[in-house]
């Protein structure tokens, strides 16, 4: 089932980057906690933390806070430290918290779109990987989003470090110590192709668990322009990024997707070769279908959130 996306009401203005102590293991529990009309006291209780001075609620606070700038929770009085309830929780039902968190932080516009961006601006450079270091994200986001006439940020250390953490705790990047693994993990590119419109006369549902030859190209454009960036150029037949090709090859090889394009097929999208040393156009598969079949219970198909409550 998918209603109607409604904007929350009395939405901060602080940047989402600018929630700097947000995690996202916090607000999983902290949204799962609100069921109806619920006192913002009652949650700080419960996830509050103590100390000798009493209970410390401020990172409560800003989850709430963090909820309701991404349209997940609302205040029914405009005062989110009085009461608070959900929102948006019959516009794609039974959509995981992780995914459904991303999808809620892309439909952010103005200043906002900022959270989105930082992926995107990742992935420009057309590599699997890029360098960690905090001056060179702070590079390639400046001459990335330096274009955007909605914004005019300063990108901080916290920043980026709130994006990374958050990010990488959703499974949409990892980071090690040679740098950022730009591919998203397979749960999460798992339920984007299940949440994705298979065809250009459907809007994106998480009703069916299979998937039997949905359009490839209606569904990367759907997810690239609401989930994450799929693309590294969309100019002509669009051509899949490379950290992103890993991802698909991957789950093809499990089984858990099948990706094909007869012959006389229209609205191909182009998967590159694992060896970008080969990466020519004679030696790009051509997607034009996705099928989608279920998916083994293993870790490789966990969240990160997940795989910590199990090891």
């Amino acid at each position: 089932m998918s209603t109607i996306y409604t904007p929350a009401s009395h939405k901060p203005d602080k940047l989402l980057t600018g929630f700097i102590s947000v995690r996202a293991p916090e607000l999983k529990h902290i949204l799962a906690s609100v069921q109806g009309t619920t006192s913002a006291s009652e949650v700080a209780s419960k996830f509050g933390r103590p100390s000798g001075s009493g209970l410390k609620t401020n990172h409560v606070e800003n989850s709430l806070r963090f909820l309701n700038a991404v349209d997940l929770v609302e205040s029914p009085t405009g005062d989110l430290l009085d009461t608070v309830e959900r929102i948006n929780d019959r516009h794609i039902e039974g959509l995981p918290f992780e995914a459904r968190l991303l999808y809620h932080c892309n439909q952010q516009d103005g200043r906002q779109s900022h959270f989105s961006d930082i992926h995107r601006a990742l992935l420009s450079g057309g590599s699997r990987t890029v360098n960690a270091s905090r001056d060179n994200i702070r590079k390639i986001l400046k001459r990335e989003t330096n274009y955007h006439a909605d914004y005019d940020i300063s990108w901080t250390d916290p920043k980026i470090d709130m994006w990374v953490t958050l990010a990488e705790q959703l499974g949409l990047v990892t980071e090690t110590k040679d740098g950022f693994i730009l591919s998203p993990c397979r749960a999460l590119m798992y339920d984007a192709l299940l949440l994705a419109p298979t065809s250009s006369s459907d809007g994106p549902d998480y009703d069916n668990l299979i998937v039997d030859n949905g359009e490839a190209q209606q569904m990367l454009n759907w997810i690239n322009d609401n989930l994450f960036t799929i693309y590294e150029d969309r100019t002509g037949t669009p051509k899949i990024h490379p950290a992103i090709a890993d991802v698909l090859r991957n789950m093809a090889e499990d089984g858990v997707v099948d990706l094909s394009a007869p012959g006389d097929s229209q609205n191909k999208v182009k998967l590159p070769p694992e060896n970008l040393n080969d990466d020519s156009r004679g030696n790009r598969q051509d997607v034009t279908y996705v099928s989608v079949h279920s998916k083994p219970n293993e870790t490789a198909y966990q969240y990160p959130l997940d795989q910590l409550l199990t090891h």
